[in-house]
């Protein structure tokens, strides 16, 4: 079929989203397998992504709200194989890895979960390189711009069967040198050996893509639009004051000065007019009485893009209540539950169980190597700490998690799990706490709530 019959055929085509037309030309480049498509805007949606990050404070509020709430201070491990010697031994020797994890030895395992999960939200993707030294397991943090992709596009090796078998990096962790390609022979790498951190959507993907994808133009000319009205407004309210003369007092630089002129008023420099000039002040509302709509409206756009609330992008409360509030924080908590989820499977378990299986193996965990080779799965059960979750009204969700506990909709817990506590943790306190007020000959009052 010829491509002016395909045109014509598809103008008349029966669904009404694949017709071609001056209307939806922007589809033109929608026609390709996803890798290909996406390869061609990748790159430039990760540097306009990162100068947004940069230069513009709703979408930094945005990223920093998510990662407080997803990581906070840093997520912790309890193990919890069931022996308290093995136990002791991994949450002891994990200690020293969260200090010393880092094979450049400038972050901490708790700084590095916020690395790996920021530049997943801005650029897209992560390599983590899992190194083996003397002294246990390091990763070493690789950004996107180092994988070498000149010669297929990819810079991965992949097999018959979609699997990735190695990764390709230049040799300086960087895909280009002050603009210039960098056409040095890249290492290749073991996928083993690395973590390529990246949020999926597409059954054929390998690599991923800026989350600022859906906002970039709008942030981009919300900002612009932003900065135009305040260089505007300041304009309008600098005008300078201007007097009209009656006699030829010159331009500016006459030499003649009459001592009962106006220099200036407010600091703002007098010019005179010429007789027969006039000149007009610049009335300009740019910013209209619709500006703060406008603000609102464009925030909540970027929210939504964002897969946030307004409230928690823009700080803004002052238009909601308890129940409105209650309502967005619940829909908040479900992103932050589905990025400590996905940060957990592909990044904190895949180190977990490579730093342990390195640990067993060189003798610093006791661990019967036997019993370990036989079954590692009965002893690699980390059990991952995250942020506590504050909330809107501490009373309120008390009795309500009180009511879900007795109705067995819920357990203690599963609730001292989502508060970022471990309940086992909290009854060995609260024992020891007895212990103290009794040998002191105090007694701890029951609280009960109405």
């Amino acid at each position: 079929m010829s491509s002016i019959h395909s045109r014509i055929t598809n103008k008349r085509g029966f669904y009404e989203g694949g017709k071609w037309s001056r209307a939806n030309r922007d589809f033109y480049n929608a026609t390709s397998p996803f890798e290909y498509t996406a390869i061609l805007d990748r790159d430039t949606m990760r540097a306009r992504a990162r100068w947004l990050h940069e230069n513009n404070p709703i979408m930094a509020n945005i990223d920093k709200a998510i990662l407080n709430n997803v990581v906070g201070k840093g997520i912790g491990l309890q193990s919890k194989t069931g022996n308290k010697k093995i136990d002791d031994a991994i949450e002891k020797r994990f200690k020293h890895f969260i200090d010393n994890c880092d094979i450049t030895g400038r972050t901490n395992f708790f700084d590095m979960q916020m690395l790996v999960l920021e530049s997943r939200m801005v650029d897209g993707e992560i390599f983590i390189k899992k190194v083996l030294t003397k002294d246990g397991l390091k990763l070493q943090l690789i950004e996107a711009d180092a994988l070498y992709s000149h010669t297929n596009n990819t810079g991965m090796t992949i097999d018959d069967n979609g699997a990735v078998t190695s990764y390709h990096f230049s040799k300086n962790n960087t895909s280009n040198v002050n603009g210039i390609p960098n056409t040095a022979k890249p290492v290749e790498v073991p996928a083993d050996q690395i973590i390529n951190y990246f949020r999926i959507e597409r059954p054929t993907q390998y690599r991923g893509i800026s989350e600022y994808k859906q906002a970039i133009l709008d942030i981009k000319n919300f900002s612009a639009y932003q900065s135009a009205t305040v260089q505007s407004a300041r304009a309008n309210a600098e005008i300078a004051y201007t007097v009209e003369s009656e006699r030829d007092s010159g331009t500016f630089g006459h030499t003649t000065v009459d001592q009962d002129e106006i220099q200036e008023i407010n600091g703002l420099m007098v010019y005179y007019l010429k007789p027969g000039e006039k000149i007009s002040k610049h009335n300009n509302n740019g910013a209209g009485a619709n500006y703060g709509e406008f603000i609102t409206n464009t925030v909540r756009m970027i929210a939504t893009a964002r897969n946030i609330s307004y409230e928690l992008a823009f700080r803004d409360y002052s238009q909601v209540n308890f129940a409105s509030s209650r309502a967005s924080l619940i829909q908040d908590n479900k992103r932050f539950d589905y990025e400590q989820s996905h940060l957990t499977s592909y990044f904190l378990n895949n180190v977990f169980r490579e730093w342990l299986t390195i640990e067993v193996e060189q003798g610093r965990i006791p661990i019967n190597i036997k019993k370990w080779n036989s079954n590692k799965d009965q002893f690699i059960m980390p059990r991952w700490s995250y942020p506590k979750r504050e909330w809107v009204d501490p009373v309120k969700t008390v009795v309500a998690i009180e009511k879900e506990i007795a109705l067995n909709l819920t357990t203690i817990s599963d609730e001292c799990a989502a508060a970022g506590k471990d309940f086992e943790e909290i009854l060995i306190t609260k024992q020891k706490e007895k212990e103290l007020l009794k040998k002191y000959g105090l007694q701890q009052e029951e609280v009960k709530i109405a």
